[in-house]
């Protein structure tokens, strides 16, 4: 079973304009949607959709807590939940035809030493795991490298110290996937060839680096790939690379040129749907096939 654990979820809003006017402008639009975010919530989404076996552990409190839980009850994503003494937070992307998008958070919640021992507890209880699946931000660094100790295979999704602290608390993480202003932010590289190399040398056994839906870099099998997605007709890129380690998880242990191609085609597809993170199998492995894939010396 893999586990993913979202300690900072959002119910995030989602809103869909015919294009952007100048600051200040009032739009009203028909095209809205609410949706329970947050990075490793967003690659359970993908992997259930995908046939896989999946539990999500998430942190949530308050009203809009309550709003998200009953959210993912409605979406049958089958889930664990940790209660917090703060609210959890809201966020909303708007998005236009010409594929722009602006974003807002709201403040996340400051997780209390109890909280954070009761989502070890969560987690420890699930035993055993066989991938754990950590990312977005948390106002506890500690929280991750605790749950990186508990010797199961992890995927990350994170930046700056949460990150580094984790590959070193860690000795098997299967997958690191920060996009590269995460990777540039955390290691101060430039390109994201050099933030797979990075990674590798930080303790990744895999890792892969997405750029807002322009070619990604993949390090799978020893090798290095540049893979360029598909034309398609974008909605939005909200979770679309959460849906690209969803797709590596889901062909891990495939070629690795298989592994490469149907992760791109996964976060492509995930691009042209309304939903979040939301896939077809089919679609998926259909779509793997225009995938161009590059395999890169170095």
């Amino acid at each position: 079973m893999i586990v993913t654990v979202t300690v900072n979820p959002m119910a995030e809003h989602l809103f869909s304009v015919p294009h952007f006017e100048a600051p200040g402008d009032f739009r009203a639009t028909e095209k809205a949607r609410l949706i329970p975010t947050g990075k490793p919530l967003n690659v359970g989404r993908a992997l259930h959709d995908l046939g896989e076996q999946v539990l999500n552990v998430v942190a949530l409190g308050g009203r809009t807590g309550r709003e998200i839980e009953e959210l993912l009850e409605k979406e049958r994503l089958p889930t664990r939940v940790v209660s917090l003494r703060r609210e959890s937070r809201r966020g909303f992307t708007v998005f236009d035809e010409q594929g722009r998008t602006t974003t807002v958070y709201g403040p996340p919640p400051k997780l209390e030493d109890a909280e954070v021992e009761a989502i070890v507890a969560a987690v420890r209880s699930l035993m055993p795991i066989g991938k754990l699946v950590l990312g977005g931000s948390t106002s506890r660094l500690d929280l991750y490298p605790r749950l990186c100790e508990l010797g199961v295979p992890v995927v990350l999704d994170c930046r700056g110290p949460a990150l580094i602290d984790s590959l070193k608390a860690s000795r098997d993480v299967i997958l690191a996937k920060p996009n590269l202003k995460e990777v540039r932010a955390t290691f101060g590289v430039h390109t994201a060839q050099e933030g797979l190399q990075a990674l590798i040398d930080a303790g990744a056994r895999s890792a892969v680096v997405t750029d807002e839906g322009r070619d990604a870099w993949f390090r799978v099998c020893g090798r290095t790939f540049r893979a360029r997605p598909p034309a398609v007709d974008v909605v939005h890129s909200v979770g679309c690379g959460d849906a690209v380690a969803a797709g590596l998880l889901k062909k891990m242990g495939r070629p690795a040129r298989e592994m490469v191609a149907f992760a791109m085609a996964c976060g492509a597809h995930a691009a042209g749907r309304a939903d979040v993170a939301s896939l077809n199998l089919t679609d998926c492995e259909e779509l793997a096939r225009e995938i161009e894939v590059q395999e890169v010396s170095g």
